[in-house]
């Protein structure tokens, strides 16, 4: 699987072309003292920043995402988000710089061009650098109770008062700080002006203070009487809070750290290949492996939701819930990747080298690779969900944006729907509006067949069973993410009948199909686009399904068990293997349901979907569709496109049980308010949320790359997505019927069917142990490679 692929619409030429002018120019002008440093994990000293930012200015690359006036590359956003990812990649050194990433950018959109003029300059080339004097002791996260004051006194403010937490406050010569100009503001936000504060003017001490790992990394900052020109105020006098809350939707999309993730996951790997082995090798190293396979599963997913942002921004389009939802998850997946780094190396990451405080690579190491020294960085991260607006705080915000109504939970369609897509989902949604209720299928898992053949005939009205046909067949020559927008629309409504096995199966089995079975799996691919035919598939390319060849064509004998939709097909699409010399081949057999020897035992599954067990005694089949490594191919094919079918389902189910439970906890109430109040039950939605945004965009990558020429690639893509979707699955669908309370319990309740569905299309699915160890599979011939 190729990690680092973007969505935003480039030349691909050029892309890769940035790609390697960058990995380059970073190769070559990266020192070897500091390339060594960042080798055995070492701090960064102020001297090493300050020499490295130089050598970034000169390359021009000091600010990357700086517009060319202000001295900036001037870059697109693909531009810049390459630049970080080689960045990180390349071990680079890496340190907060505030005056680069945020105050420089304050100064762009509020300072004066005096202040442009004076202040960007010395940031650019560290003759300056920045601390953000926000926090104080009584005032974290909580910013406008700042108590910090600043009087205005002749040609100055006087400011006196104590700030905290201040990042490398030890290396600054000036802060931005936020302080109360108006004590007597109705609101406490009114009162609030920014003010640029030189550090060395008399009155003001900086007091490091002594960080966990050891370091020096944050100060308090105390002001006496300091007496600050008037010049230096940034925007208008008490609207400082205006100034301190403005950070574009661009710049705060890089808080999500995907590089650093990126080359972090990167170390991991090869952690874990030192210490634990290959993934082939042991039982024993089959723990690791699999915590890696996670944070892998995870990051993609994370980076995935990373692009669609920029590429929304980059369109124009800004989501209320895309910043927070990125930090959050970036600056989490960090801190579990230091963590699954510190158990790796176990007893070996816990001595201490001083030299490594110093940022000095150590001559003779403590221990070989000095992984020792990963602690320092295991420690230090452990406040990124702390600085820049606490991890509550990010889920605050994005329970805000969805108990408000403004999220894509209440869209009509799929973000992610062409014009056409969205056409067929408006028309279906309003046809199962009116024609499947509640009620209806209620009917339907009582009357037994009769309403879902119906129903069957009524989809097939829209044409939404030849998808993927040929045109000359009736089709629209259409992709599987047709289908799965129809699967994901039809499972949030609970449809009864298995439409995405299908509507996938018979165009394909068409494409593949031998001359000798072409008529017959012509005519089951009309009947199938008008409706006529229910077709069910067993293609499993293990097959318990024997055939035998006859004078009068094959007989095939074995059980098939749990054969989705099979108690009402007419018609049956079955994988069975052949004797040859060679070992078993395998073939794929078109034959009708009611065929002389077959039996079928039918049920319901306790989601209400039918199913059967088929059992095959002497069975004669004449319509033998393709054999041999074309069958394995077709089976291998729609094994793929049936498994990512389950996953968009749980992807529409998903979404249809977060809305329900919004809407539910919004207007439910307890202690005299709604539940919604609640932060504790606001959070818990956010994490349901998080679980099928994560679900969604790997569902929908794995189904973009199905049948594409990257076939180990999409292997693991489909194992990707199969365990995020069960395990995002198991939880929403619990997680819902703990919020909805013993109403969510009761049969008459949609919320109960939405969550059986989810369930039974886990165990569908094979489990989420089973896609994670077809995961660690996929890993096993990527291990040994030393770059990926």
């Amino acid at each position: 699987m190729r990690l680092g692929s973007t969505d935003i619409a480039t030349d691909p030429i050029e892309t890769e072309a940035f790609r390697q002018h960058i990995r380059q120019g970073l190769q070559e002008c990266l020192p070897q003292d500091l390339r060594d440093a960042d080798a055995a994990h070492c701090l960064v000293t102020r001297e090493q920043a300050r020499r490295w930012q130089q050598i970034m200015h000169a390359q021009g690359w000091a600010a990357p995402a700086w517009p060319a006036e202000h001295g900036g590359p001037g870059w697109a956003l693909w531009q810049l988000a390459i630049f970080r990812e080689e960045y990180a990649r390349a071990g680079c050194p890496r340190f907060e710089n505030l005056g680069i990433d945020m105050i420089g950018p304050t100064l762009m959109h509020h300072g004066t061009a005096t202040q442009k003029a004076r202040f960007l300059p010395g940031i650019l080339s560290f003759d300056e650098y920045w601390a953000q004097a926000y926090s104080e002791p009584d005032a974290g996260s909580d910013l406008a109770s700042v108590k910090t004051t600043a009087r205005r006194e002749g040609d100055a403010y006087v400011v006196n008062g104590t700030k905290i937490w201040q990042s490398f406050g030890h290396w600054a010569n000036w802060a931005l700080a936020l302080v109360r100009t108006d004590a007597a503001a109705a609101r406490k936000q009114d009162g609030l002006s920014v003010l640029l504060i030189d550090l060395t003017l008399p009155g003001v001490t900086v007091r490091p203070i002594r960080f966990i790992n050891g370091a020096e990394f944050h100060v308090q900052l105390f002001f006496d009487d300091v007496r600050v020109p008037l010049d230096c105020l940034v925007g208008a006098q008490d609207g400082g809070w205006s100034v301190a809350k403005d950070l574009l939707v661009t710049e705060r999309l890089f808080l999500a750290r995907v590089g650093e993730c990126k080359a972090e996951l990167e170390k991991l790997r090869r952690l874990t290949l030192r210490y634990q082995g290959p993934p082939a090798m042991a039982r024993a190293n089959q723990h690791a492996w699999s915590e890696f396979a996670k944070l892998e599963i995870r990051f993609l997913a994370h980076e995935s939701q990373w692009w669609q942002a920029l590429t929304a921004v980059a369109a124009g389009s800004e989501s209320d819930i895309a910043p927070s939802l990125l930090k959050l998850q970036g600056t989490e997946l960090i801190q579990e990747l230091y963590a699954a780094q510190m158990t790796v190396v176990g007893r070996h990451g816990l001595p201490v080298d001083p030299a490594a405080l110093d940022g000095r690579a150590s001559q003779v190491p403590l221990v070989p690779g000095s992984v020792n020294n990963i602690h320092l960085h295991f420690l230090r991260y452990r406040g990124v969900t702390l600085g820049g607006g606490a991890s509550e705080i990010q889920k605050e915000i994005i329970a805000r944006v969805l108990f408000g109504g403004k999220s894509e939970l209440d869209a009509v369609a799929d973000a992610g729907a062409d014009e056409q897509q969205a056409m067929i989902d408006a028309s279906l949604r309003k046809y199962l509006a009116r024609e499947y209720t509640a009620e209806t299928r209620r009917e339907s898992i009582l009357a037994g067949g009769q309403r879902c053949a119906k129903a069957w005939v009524d989809i097939a009205g829209f044409g939404l069973l030849g998808l993927m046909a040929d045109e000359e067949q009736g089709g629209v020559a259409g992709s599987l993410a047709d289908v799965a927008h129809v699967a994901q629309t039809l499972a949030a409504q609970l449809f009864l009948p298995c439409y995405g096995a299908a509507a996938v199966a018979a165009p394909l089995a068409w494409q593949v199909s031998g001359a000798e079975a072409r008529d017959a799996v012509g005519r089951m691919l009309a009947d199938t686009l008008a409706g006529q035919a229910m077709l069910a598939c067993a293609l499993d390319a293990d097959s318990p399904l024997a055939a035998q060849p006859t004078t009068d064509g094959w007989v095939l004998n074995g059980k098939l068990p749990i054969v989705m939709g099979a108690d009402s097909a007419s018609g049956l699409l079955v994988a069975a293997t052949l004797p040859g010399q060679d070992g078993a081949e395998l073939a794929v057999f078109l034959l009708p349901a009611q065929a002389p020897g077959i039996t079928r035992r039918a049920y319901r599954l306790y989601d209400a979907r039918g199913a059967a067990d088929l059992g095959f005694d002497t069975v004669t089949a004449h319509d033998l569709v393709v054999r041999g490594a074309a069958a394995r191919a077709f089976c291998a094919a729609f094994g793929q496109a049936e498994k990512l079918l389950w996953c968009v389902e749980n992807v529409g189910v998903m979404r249809e049980a977060l809305r329900q439970t919004v809407e539910y906890l919004g207007t439910r109430r307890q202690f005299g308010r709604p539940l919604s109040e609640f932060q504790a039950l606001r959070h818990r939605v956010v994490d349901m949320y998080r679980a099928w945004r994560n679900a969604q965009a790997l569902t929908w990558g794995a189904i973009a790359q199905w049948r594409s020429d990257e076939t180990q690639a999409h292997v693991g893509s489909v194992a990707a997505a199969c365990w995020v979707s069960a395990e995002s699955g198991h939880a929403v669908a619990l997680d819902a019927l703990q919020l909805h309370g013993a109403i969510g319990l009761q049969d008459e309740t949609a919320i109960s069917h939405l969550a059986k569905r989810l369930l039974v299309n886990e165990a569908l699915l094979g489990g989420a142990g089973a896609a994670l160890g077809d995961y660690v599979d996929y890993l096993t011939p990527e291990a040994a490679w030393a770059d990926r």
